[in-house]
């Protein structure tokens, strides 16, 4: 359980009023917790990239916002089906009657009034309507809303989705720069061993100063740059931090490999295409919002046709002035029977919400015609520079073997007087950059394979 430090500081404060032990026993709690957290904070997590999407579809706010409205959009729904139910009301009314003038003489003469028993007036009553046809309205309202029921299941997995590629992006950058890291610090390394040689080669007249002094410039470039790599780190491990619920300055150690291991590599860009336009929740959305406006639009037609409905009526009043002769006595009246209803008006008000409604639907027709478009676009992009980053990953580590062995003979050379320090520093730049580049291809491709995923709606 995570104590807050606002929590520990009122309990301080009601405690201090008690006695000076629990004061004490306050402190000993604060100081333990803030211990107990370093150390979890201080312990590398291990973490794979499945489990820190689990993580993101608790944590993540966007993703939980949608949830909530997809629970929002089944009470609608549920809702909706409730008006299927017969309506009931129940009314009441209590008042007092004024004397009643009546002018026998005109308006401008003195009234006459009417006099009256007893000016109490008073009813209850209840009221019942159940619906047998409305132009089929409330079917459509239901099957509305469970369009946009679904529609908004799509757009919570495609949320989900979006956040699973953002995990997966701030993963890997993260493993990336923990990579380039490591490999900073072995050329730190390596840097370390070969600025020691030239100390004793200096030291015994055998090179000349510049080349001791550009073997130390080049170790603090490397130190420079080592820097900046554990900022990326850090910076990287923050961003997955927010993600997937942990703490800003809690440490990560990635479980999973960067090695290129892609399950579905081998699918062709017709099959990434065919699950674009099929399953993707970009695709279904797009068509469900055509769904809801066609339903829309006959709604509107609806309106034209003919209501018919049962109702019942009964009511308890006073006094008796509904049927004559009138009474100054409490009655019942019930009344039931079939009501029909017509709305004229709706023939010539509704012309142009029809139109509109239908404008509405072909553009909406078009609006999936270029999502289907933007998807294509998408998965071609992404799927030709997925290839492309494997044929770099096989082109990198060829390029590794050559500068490795380039470095080998220029390194040999140098020792042995028959090559300049600049050679042997460009090679080793060389080799460092040709694996900083293998690593970049790696990143590269999981996250175009990712992307794929994505667009494809399986992330």
């Amino acid at each position: 359980m995570k104590i807050r430090l606002e929590d520990i500081r009122e309990i301080c404060k009601m405690n201090f009023k008690k006695s000076n032990i629990r004061l004490i026993l306050c402190l000993f709690t604060f100081v333990m917790s803030r211990l107990l957290s370093a150390q979890i904070i201080a312990d590398s997590i291990p973490l794979s990239l499945e489990e820190a999407w689990l993580r993101s579809d608790i944590y993540s706010k966007e993703i939980r916002l949608r949830g909530y409205d997809s629970e929002i959009g089944s009470e609608n729904l549920a809702n909706v089906k409730s008006q299927r139910l017969p309506h009931i009301e129940f009314e009441g009314s209590y008042g007092k009657l004024s004397n009643i003038p009546v002018f026998n003489d005109g308006i401008l003469e003195k009234a006459d009034y009417i006099p009256l028993e007893d000016h109490s007036v008073y009813d209850a009553g209840i009221q019942a309507y159940f619906n047998l046809y409305n132009g089929n309205k409330t079917n459509l309202e239901i099957s509305r809303a469970g369009k946009r029921q679904e529609l908004l299941t799509f757009l919570e997995e495609k949320t989900t989705s979006e956040i699973h590629y953002k995990v997966a992006e701030a993963y890997l950058e993260m493993q990336r720069a923990m990579e380039f890291e490591q490999l900073i610090l072995q050329n730190i390394e390596r840097n370390d061993k070969r600025l020691a040689q030239i100390k004793i080669l200096y030291e015994n007249g055998v090179v000349l100063k510049s080349d001791l002094l550009r073997a130390k410039l080049q170790l603090s470039r490397q130190e420079t740059n080592l820097l900046e790599m554990k900022n990326n780190v850090e910076l990287a491990t923050q961003g997955l931090n927010i993600l997937v619920g942990y703490e800003d300055e809690q440490l990560i150690k990635p479980t999973d490999s960067i090695r290129v291991n892609l399950l579905k590599a081998e699918q062709t860009y017709h099959d990434f295409m065919h699950d674009a336009l099929t399953i993707s929740p970009l695709s279904r959305i797009a068509e469900k919002k055509i769904e809801m406006l066609e339903i829309q639009e006959k709604e509107l037609k609806a309106d034209k046709l003919p209501r018919i409905g049962l109702f019942g009526d009964y009511t308890y009043s006073y006094p008796q002035i509904k049927l004559y002769p009138y009474e100054t006595s409490p009655y019942l009246l019930g009344v039931a029977g079939i009501r029909l209803s017509l709305d004229i008006s709706a023939i010539y008000h509704d012309k142009h919400k029809e139109e509109a409604a239908k404008i509405a639907v072909d553009r909406q027709k078009l609006e999936k015609e270029h999502t289907d478009d933007q998807m294509r676009k998408g998965v071609k992009a992404a799927y030709m520079h997925l290839q492309e980053d494997l044929e770099k990953i096989a082109i990198a580590k060829l390029n590794i073997d050559q500068a490795q062995e380039s470095y080998r003979i220029v390194n040999q050379t140098y020792f042995n007087q028959l090559s300049l320090l600049t050679d042997l520093l460009d090679a080793d730049m060389q080799l460092l950059q040709a694996r900083f580049e293998l690593v970049n291809n790696r990143i590269s491709a999981r996250l175009h394979y990712y992307q794929l995923l994505k667009i494809t709606g399986e992330l």
